[in-house]
Protein backbone atom coordinates (compact mmCIF):
# COMPACT_ATOMS: atom_id res chain seq x y z
CA UNK A 1 0.00 0.00 0.00
CA UNK A 2 1.32 3.37 -0.74
CA UNK A 3 1.35 5.76 1.80
CA UNK A 4 -0.38 8.72 1.93
CA UNK A 5 0.99 12.72 2.23
CA UNK A 6 1.67 14.43 5.56
CA UNK A 7 0.55 18.45 4.56
CA UNK A 8 1.79 20.58 6.72
CA UNK A 9 -0.89 23.69 6.64
CA UNK A 10 -0.22 27.48 8.02
CA UNK A 11 -3.02 28.31 9.86
CA UNK A 12 -4.55 31.86 10.49
CA UNK A 13 -2.69 34.30 13.07
CA UNK A 14 -5.42 36.26 13.82
CA UNK A 15 -9.27 35.84 14.38
CA UNK A 16 -10.28 38.35 11.51
CA UNK A 17 -9.48 38.59 7.71
CA UNK A 18 -9.06 35.11 7.03
CA UNK A 19 -9.76 35.32 3.26
CA UNK A 20 -6.92 37.34 2.50
CA UNK A 21 -4.39 35.25 4.64
CA UNK A 22 -4.79 31.49 3.68
CA UNK A 23 -4.63 30.61 0.01
CA UNK A 24 -7.89 29.05 -1.86
CA UNK A 25 -5.11 26.38 -3.13
CA UNK A 26 -4.31 25.45 0.52
CA UNK A 27 -8.10 25.25 1.50
CA UNK A 28 -9.08 23.29 -1.53
CA UNK A 29 -6.16 20.61 -0.49
CA UNK A 30 -7.37 20.47 3.39
CA UNK A 31 -11.01 20.02 2.43
CA UNK A 32 -9.76 16.33 1.28
CA UNK A 33 -8.30 15.60 4.54
CA UNK A 34 -10.54 13.92 6.90
CA UNK A 35 -7.55 13.37 9.76
CA UNK A 36 -5.08 15.88 11.80
CA UNK A 37 -2.40 16.25 13.94
CA UNK A 38 -2.90 19.49 16.16
CA UNK A 39 -1.33 21.42 19.05
CA UNK A 40 -4.05 21.45 21.25
CA UNK A 41 -7.07 20.33 20.00
CA UNK A 42 -10.08 22.95 21.07
CA UNK A 43 -7.70 25.38 18.94
CA UNK A 44 -7.18 22.96 16.12
CA UNK A 45 -10.98 22.25 16.02
CA UNK A 46 -11.55 26.26 15.16
CA UNK A 47 -8.87 26.44 12.88
CA UNK A 48 -9.61 23.56 10.92
CA UNK A 49 -13.18 25.03 10.58
CA UNK A 50 -11.79 28.08 8.89
CA UNK A 51 -9.26 25.73 6.54
CA UNK A 52 -11.62 22.93 5.97
CA UNK A 53 -14.38 24.48 5.74
CA UNK A 54 -16.88 21.70 3.25
CA UNK A 55 -15.93 18.50 5.92
CA UNK A 56 -18.22 18.91 9.25
CA UNK A 57 -15.92 19.31 12.11
CA UNK A 58 -17.69 16.00 13.68
CA UNK A 59 -16.09 14.15 11.06
CA UNK A 60 -12.43 15.14 11.42
CA UNK A 61 -10.00 12.75 13.66
CA UNK A 62 -7.70 14.67 15.89
CA UNK A 63 -4.10 13.48 16.66
CA UNK A 64 -3.01 15.74 19.72
CA UNK A 65 0.59 16.24 19.98
CA UNK A 66 1.76 16.11 23.46
CA UNK A 67 4.44 18.86 23.17
CA UNK A 68 5.77 18.38 26.57
CA UNK A 69 6.21 14.11 26.03
CA UNK A 70 9.26 13.79 23.51
CA UNK A 71 8.39 9.70 23.70
CA UNK A 72 8.60 7.66 20.85
CA UNK A 73 5.14 7.98 19.48
CA UNK A 74 5.42 10.82 16.74
CA UNK A 75 5.19 7.27 14.81
CA UNK A 76 1.69 6.46 16.18
CA UNK A 77 0.27 9.75 15.42
CA UNK A 78 1.10 9.16 11.62
CA UNK A 79 -0.51 5.73 11.79
CA UNK A 80 -3.25 6.95 8.67
CA UNK A 81 -0.68 8.46 6.30
CA UNK A 82 1.21 4.72 6.91
CA UNK A 83 -2.05 2.96 6.04
CA UNK A 84 -2.45 5.08 2.74
CA UNK A 85 -4.67 8.50 3.87
CA UNK A 86 -3.25 12.24 3.50
CA UNK A 87 -2.97 13.94 7.00
CA UNK A 88 -2.60 18.15 8.09
CA UNK A 89 -0.53 19.22 10.37
CA UNK A 90 -1.23 22.58 11.95
CA UNK A 91 -0.02 24.70 14.98
CA UNK A 92 -2.14 26.64 16.70
CA UNK A 93 -1.05 29.59 15.25
CA UNK A 94 1.23 30.25 11.61
CA UNK A 95 3.03 27.69 10.27
CA UNK A 96 3.40 24.69 11.62
CA UNK A 97 6.91 23.17 12.41
CA UNK A 98 8.56 26.64 12.84
CA UNK A 99 9.14 27.51 16.29
CA UNK A 100 6.85 24.57 16.92
CA UNK A 101 6.64 21.53 18.35
CA UNK A 102 5.29 19.94 14.89
CA UNK A 103 8.85 19.21 13.53
CA UNK A 104 9.22 16.33 15.50
CA UNK A 105 6.07 14.86 13.09
CA UNK A 106 8.20 16.21 10.04
CA UNK A 107 11.49 14.31 10.87
CA UNK A 108 9.07 11.22 11.98
CA UNK A 109 7.74 11.10 8.71
CA UNK A 110 10.83 11.25 6.90
CA UNK A 111 12.00 8.33 8.69
CA UNK A 112 9.03 6.69 7.63
CA UNK A 113 9.55 7.52 4.01
CA UNK A 114 5.82 9.40 3.70
CA UNK A 115 5.98 12.78 1.47
CA UNK A 116 5.89 16.15 3.30
CA UNK A 117 3.83 18.71 1.41
CA UNK A 118 4.57 22.51 3.05
CA UNK A 119 1.84 24.95 2.16
CA UNK A 120 2.29 28.63 1.30
CA UNK A 121 0.48 30.82 4.46
CA UNK A 122 0.90 33.08 7.34
CA UNK A 123 4.19 33.10 9.82
CA UNK A 124 4.42 36.08 11.85
CA UNK A 125 7.90 35.31 12.04
CA UNK A 126 9.00 35.76 8.85
CA UNK A 127 6.30 38.31 8.60
CA UNK A 128 7.66 40.84 11.10
CA UNK A 129 10.90 40.05 9.55
CA UNK A 130 9.59 41.14 6.02
CA UNK A 131 8.05 44.59 7.85
CA UNK A 132 11.35 45.39 9.95
CA UNK A 133 13.68 46.58 7.34
CA UNK A 134 16.17 44.43 9.06
CA UNK A 135 18.41 42.18 7.89
CA UNK A 136 16.62 39.61 6.75
CA UNK A 137 20.00 37.24 4.82
CA UNK A 138 21.24 36.57 8.34
CA UNK A 139 18.80 36.28 11.33
CA UNK A 140 17.95 34.06 14.62
CA UNK A 141 14.34 33.57 16.15
CA UNK A 142 14.96 32.99 19.78
CA UNK A 143 11.53 32.53 21.12
CA UNK A 144 10.50 33.28 24.46
CA UNK A 145 12.96 35.54 26.68
CA UNK A 146 13.82 34.03 29.94
CA UNK A 147 11.61 35.12 33.23
CA UNK A 148 14.80 35.38 35.18
CA UNK A 149 15.58 38.85 35.89
CA UNK A 150 19.27 38.05 35.41
CA UNK A 151 19.46 35.45 32.42
CA UNK A 152 17.25 37.74 30.43
CA UNK A 153 19.28 40.71 30.57
CA UNK A 154 22.45 38.31 29.77
CA UNK A 155 20.43 37.22 26.67
CA UNK A 156 19.74 40.62 25.72
CA UNK A 157 22.99 42.15 25.81
CA UNK A 158 24.07 39.06 23.41
CA UNK A 159 21.35 40.21 21.47
CA UNK A 160 22.66 43.55 21.19
CA UNK A 161 25.80 42.09 19.98
CA UNK A 162 25.21 39.30 17.01
CA UNK A 163 22.72 42.63 16.26
CA UNK A 164 25.68 44.56 16.06
CA UNK A 165 27.31 41.75 13.62
CA UNK A 166 24.55 42.07 11.33
CA UNK A 167 22.78 39.15 12.49
CA UNK A 168 18.89 40.26 13.68
CA UNK A 169 17.38 39.25 16.40
CA UNK A 170 13.47 37.96 16.66
CA UNK A 171 11.49 37.10 19.44
CA UNK A 172 8.25 36.48 21.67
CA UNK A 173 6.87 37.37 24.83
CA UNK A 174 3.47 36.67 26.90
CA UNK A 175 1.29 39.41 25.51
CA UNK A 176 0.66 40.78 28.78
CA UNK A 177 4.38 41.84 29.72
CA UNK A 178 4.86 43.24 26.41
CA UNK A 179 4.77 46.89 27.36
CA UNK A 180 7.60 45.76 30.45
CA UNK A 181 9.42 44.57 27.82
CA UNK A 182 9.83 47.78 25.25
CA UNK A 183 11.27 49.58 28.75
CA UNK A 184 13.55 47.25 28.91
CA UNK A 185 14.43 47.41 25.71
CA UNK A 186 15.01 50.97 26.23
CA UNK A 187 17.23 50.44 29.30
CA UNK A 188 19.66 47.81 28.21
CA UNK A 189 19.90 48.05 24.36
CA UNK A 190 22.05 50.88 22.89
CA UNK A 191 20.26 54.10 21.52
CA UNK A 192 21.38 53.36 17.75
CA UNK A 193 19.86 49.55 17.12
CA UNK A 194 16.49 49.81 16.24
CA UNK A 195 13.46 47.54 17.58
CA UNK A 196 10.69 46.56 14.95
CA UNK A 197 6.89 45.51 17.39
CA UNK A 198 4.44 44.03 14.84
CA UNK A 199 1.88 43.37 17.00
CA UNK A 200 -2.32 41.77 15.58
CA UNK A 201 -0.21 40.63 12.27
CA UNK A 202 -2.67 39.67 9.04
CA UNK A 203 -5.57 41.24 11.31
CA UNK A 204 -7.78 44.53 10.48
CA UNK A 205 -6.08 46.26 13.55
CA UNK A 206 -2.23 45.19 12.30
CA UNK A 207 0.50 48.18 13.46
CA UNK A 208 4.21 47.90 12.97
CA UNK A 209 6.54 50.21 14.24
CA UNK A 210 10.54 50.11 13.28
CA UNK A 211 12.67 52.68 15.09
CA UNK A 212 15.90 52.82 17.21
CA UNK A 213 15.73 52.53 20.42
CA UNK A 214 16.24 56.48 20.95
CA UNK A 215 13.09 57.21 19.08
CA UNK A 216 11.68 54.52 21.55
CA UNK A 217 12.64 56.32 24.54
CA UNK A 218 10.70 59.53 23.54
CA UNK A 219 7.81 57.75 23.65
CA UNK A 220 5.79 58.76 27.07
CA UNK A 221 3.39 56.06 27.10
CA UNK A 222 3.60 52.40 25.56
CA UNK A 223 0.51 50.77 26.20
CA UNK A 224 -0.88 49.77 23.17
CA UNK A 225 0.98 46.86 22.97
CA UNK A 226 -0.53 45.33 26.14
CA UNK A 227 -2.35 41.93 25.87
CA UNK A 228 -1.61 42.75 22.20
CA UNK A 229 0.08 39.52 20.15
CA UNK A 230 3.28 40.75 19.12
CA UNK A 231 6.92 39.58 17.26
CA UNK A 232 9.97 42.07 18.32
CA UNK A 233 12.91 42.33 16.45
CA UNK A 234 16.02 43.84 17.48
CA UNK A 235 18.54 44.84 13.86
CA UNK A 236 20.50 47.80 12.76
CA UNK A 237 19.80 50.31 10.22
CA UNK A 238 20.86 49.47 6.44
CA UNK A 239 21.99 53.17 5.81
CA UNK A 240 25.08 53.03 8.20
CA UNK A 241 26.65 49.73 6.92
Amino acid sequence: MNFGTLHLFPVPISESNHKNTIPKGLIDSANNIKNWIVETPKIGRKKIKIISPNIPISEHRLFPLDKFREENNDSRLLEPCLNGLDMGLISDAGAPAIADPGSRIVEAAHTLGIQVKPWVGPSSIFLGLMASGFNGQNFSFIGYLPHDKSDRKKLLIRSEKEVRNGITQIFIETPYRNTKLIEELCLLIGPDIYLCAAANLNSETEFIISKSIAEWRKIKKIDNYHKVPTIFLLGRSNKLH
